[in-house]
């Protein structure tokens, strides 16, 4: 009868168990491999196309009061909207007073024989000062009067009280027989602090002299020929508005030279006007102007 052969088993796991322990490792690795990797599909699924990716824009009234300078990812704001200390409104409202009308003509080119009234002028002006605004969808425009009708002072100044306005300006032209040039009235500061008004003057001034006037007759506080300080020597728009405001003669009615500009500049005269509301409220961190593309 044949011995039996006894198995070695210390012997085949010294041979195989190597061999074994590699295969194990191998499958492991290539298991890991497998799922860390997607198929094109799987990772289009997961990516947002470009039509989804959108610039987000906080609205000014829902801004959260920020703590810090931090601006969260994804999310476009300027650093006026982030400052929690400016009170944003949801438009600003600038009244557009074309002076005179109807019955009153204003002054005139030439009494002996007028051939160009005051009256016609502004409105012409303050039409094409409100077109210049529409530019800007979150300003809003009030006119005193659109047609030629007579209103009286107190109206105006109550269309602007009524409104909460934030500015209002009164177009005109000079009545003197004689001169050329632009001046700006503004209320004496014996009201009160007439900051903003010399500021909406300046920056009105400055903008109607890059488009070109005869000359530049300077910002005057109070009412013509007035020598006094007095509160009630100023002109009754000014005085009898609540918000910062101011009268701009544009240029003198017997001046060829003032006539020839406002007729050949009207539309531009209208566009430093806006713009210079709008350069004073971003310049002072007031409001955010928003543009049409």
């Amino acid at each position: 009868m044949a011995k039996r052969r006894r198995v070695r088993w210390d012997r085949v796991a010294m041979v195989f168990g190597p061999l074994l322990l590699l295969i194990i490792i191998i499958c492991v690795s290539c298991g890991g491999s497998n799922k860390s990797k997607k198929s094109p599909s799987e990772i289009s699924a997961e990516q947002p196309s470009s039509m989804d990716i959108v610039e987000q824009t906080v609205p000014l009234q829902s801004q959260p009061e920020m703590t810090d300078t931090t601006v969260p990812s994804g999310t476009s704001v300027t650093a006026a909207a982030a400052d929690p200390a400016v009170n944003y409104k949801q438009e600003l409202i600038v009244v557009i007073d074309a002076g005179h009308g109807g019955n009153d003509s204003g002054a005139l080119n030439d009494p002996n024989n007028p051939t160009r009234m005051e009256k016609d002028d502004v409105l012409r002006l303050a039409q094409a000062t409100k077109k210049a605004f529409e530019k800007y969808p979150n300003i809003r425009v009030i006119m005193t009067r659109e047609t030629d009708v007579f209103v009286e002072l107190k109206d105006r100044c109550s269309i602007a009280n009524s409104a909460g306005a934030d500015f209002f300006i009164s177009l005109h032209r000079n009545s003197a027989l004689t001169g050329d040039g632009v001046e700006i009235w503004i209320n004496n500061d014996a009201g009160g602090d007439n900051t903003m008004d010399k500021l909406l003057a300046t920056y009105i001034m400055e903008l109607l002299k890059e488009v070109g006037i005869s000359q530049d007759r300077g910002i005057k506080s109070g009412f013509r020929n007035s020598s006094s300080n007095e509160q009630s020597n100023n002109y009754y728009v000014n005085r009898n508005t609540d918000m910062p405001s101011c009268l701009v003669e544009m240029g003198f009615m017997s001046s060829e030279t003032d006539n020839q500009n406002f007729d050949t500049h009207l539309e531009e005269y209208a566009d430093a006007i806006a713009t210079a509301v709008v350069e004073l409220v971003t310049d002072r961190n007031l409001f955010e102007v928003e543009t049409i593309q």
